[in-house]
Formats: structure tokens, sequence, C-alpha cells
């Protein structure tokens, strides 16, 4: 391989893989050949080999195993696996680490998580301004798949990059420009690109929710207006619903936070925010039993959560079942302490 003798390579790599299935070196080696060479079912087998008795470092072999999947477009099963790499470290070569996040952040974006996916496109931009000091805004900002990707995910448009229609182009790569501006830091003219944008573009679906979450910091009450004018432009949108309920709940005017909830609930019943947002609003409300059930829907549709967890522990508190209640806190924090371990 080291002589770039690739057939040779490959044929000593299986013969020596078959001899003994348990070199997980030996299947890390034949998986990069086979996807080098875009033989992507055959690296995709590799590296399921690879991360079945890899036991120190897996986590590369699940990026690579993800990235197999995704070019064999079994998109489900290439996030499931991008994820954790994720989980367990993808490792110190940076081109893989942000084409793996890069991925994970396109596919969380099409299977309806805009918000995992901003995070993880984020990381990529802040991680290529790092390698770049001397010149950090012109690199994220020139890398147009980047922008693409965060403009999709900003206006939660549920379709990949080579997706993108060729009347929508100019409009997604821009908001993905203003987006990349934020995840820089550049407040201020990311505000000033969102405030053109929403004016050129006031009736695209997306828009004035995309705005109304850049303002959530600096102007709440015109995010408000923002969220409204999103569910004139999108009257099924439960999105700016869910902002307007929890921006309400902030404010402490239950009554009209709940009217938004219960329209979210209804609207997207397997949106665990909405559940969430309900339950704490019908606390604030007094009526416990009623936010204990949408706490409880909430926990189921995302076991994972740790605000769902939290939420569902100070309802089941106030309705006196304090022995589930320290259960659900204990949960909590348990998953709140994953959570911290895989960000860091």
């Amino acid at each position: 391989m080291d002589a770039n003798q690739i057939p040779e390579a490959t044929r000593f790599f299986q013969r020596a893989t078959a001899i003994r299935p348990s070199w997980s070196e030996g299947w890390w080696y034949l998986g990069t050949i086979y996807f080098d060479d875009s033989q992507f079912l055959k690296a995709r087998d590799a590296f399921v080999h690879f991360v079945s008795v890899e036991q120190k470092q897996p986590g590369p072999g699940y990026g690579m195993l993800g990235l197999a999947e995704f070019q064999l477009k079994d998109y489900q099963k290439a996030l499931a696996a991008l994820e954790r790499g994720r989980e367990l470290g993808l490792g110190s070569n940076a081109g893989f680490v942000h084409t793996a996040l890069y991925r994970d952040g396109v596919l969380n974006n099409y299977f309806g998580q805009p918000e995992i996916a901003l995070v993880r496109l984020t990381l990529v931009a802040n991680q290529l301004a790092a390698e770049h000091p001397e010149a950090a805004k012109d690199t994220v900002l020139s890398d147009s798949g980047l922008l693409d990707a965060l403009g999709l995910a900003a206006l939660r448009i549920q379709k990949l990059p080579d997706e993108i229609p060729a009347t929508k182009a100019e409009f997604i790569r821009a908001v993905g420009h203003a987006q990349a501006l934020i995840a820089l830091q550049d407040r201020a003219a990311a505000g000033a690109e969102l405030k053109k944008l929403v004016a050129l573009y006031s009736s695209e679906p997306g828009m004035h929710y995309d705005y109304g979450v850049y303002l959530l910091k600096e102007d709440p009450p015109s995010a408000q207006g923002e969220f409204r004018r999103e569910i004139a432009v999108s009257p099924q949108n439960a999105a700016a619903r869910i902002q307007l309920a929890l921006e309400f709940l902030r404010l402490a005017d239950y009554k009209q936070g709940l009217k938004y909830a219960q329209e979210a609930v209804a609207l997207a019943p397997g949106n665990f925010v909405a559940h969430v947002a309900c339950g704490r609003l019908w606390l604030g409300l007094g009526n416990t039993n009623r936010a204990v059930t949408e706490l409880r829907t909430a926990v189921r549709l995302s076991p994972g959560s740790p605000d769902a967890h939290f939420a569902l522990a100070r309802a089941l508190s106030d309705a006196g079942q304090t022995r589930e209640a320290a259960k659900e806190r204990s949960e909590f924090e348990r998953l709140k302490a994953l959570s911290n371990a895989a960000e860091r």
C-alpha cells in the first residue's frame, strides 16, 4: 500500500483478514481502499467488521461506516453510524472530522432535526475558522456546500444540498451565508443580512422564522412579530408556534403561551418540544395533572432529552409524586452528564 500498489495491497489485506478476522487494522485499511475506489458496498462491509472487532477507538470506524452508508443512500443507517462515531470520538484527522460532522448535520436536517443540524454545522464552521486563523471568515464563507447546508437547516427545509431546486439556490445560499456569520459570532453583519433577506423574501416559508430566532437575543418583542408573520405565510408551521409558546412561558403569560403550544401539539404531535412547552405552561397555570400527562408524552417521544425529564420531575414533584419525581430527576442528571461529556 505504501508503494501505491493498490490491487496487490487489497489482495493481501483480504487474505490477512480472512486468516485473522479480529485484525481491526486490516479491516480499516481494506475499508479505506474500497471507499477511495468508490466501492462503497465493500467499504461498508469492511467497516462493519472493523467496528465489531476494534476495542480501543471504534469512533472513526463508525464515522467511515456512516460515510459509506451515505454514499449508498441508506440515510437512516448513515445518520445512526455518524452519531455513534461522534459520541465515541472521530479522531484527529481534521478533514475527516469535518466531512463526518457535515454529513451528520445534513442528515439531521433531512430527518427533521434542524436544531441539531445547526449545532453540527456550526461546529464545522468553527473548526474551519480555527484552522485558518489568517483567513477564517473567507474560508468559511467560500465553502458553498456548508452554506447550502446551513441555509436549508435555518429555513427548516428537509432536503439534501444536492436536491436544492435551481429556483431556490440563490435564496438558500444567502440565508446560509447569514447563518455562517452567526456561527462566526459576527451577529451584527448577520443581522444586517437577515434584515435585507426578510424584506426581499417576505413570502418565502422559513424566512420570518429564521429572522425571529436571530432576534430572540437582541429584540424578543420583534421576534414575536416575526414568528406571527411566519404563521401567516406558513399556517401549518409548528416551530413558530413553539417559539411563541416558549417566549410567553418566559414572560409568565401562561394562557397566551398555552394557546400556541396546543396548536403546535395538534400540528406536530410527534414533536417532544411542543409537549414540553405545553406541559410547562399547564404547570404555570396550576394544572399539574395536564402538565404530567403532556410531559410523560414528551419523555416517551424523546427519552434521551434531559430537559423533558427535568420538566417531568418538577411536575411530578408539584403533584406530590415524590418517588417518581426523584427517579426522573436522577435520569435528568445522568443524561445531562452524558450530554456534557459528548460535547467535550
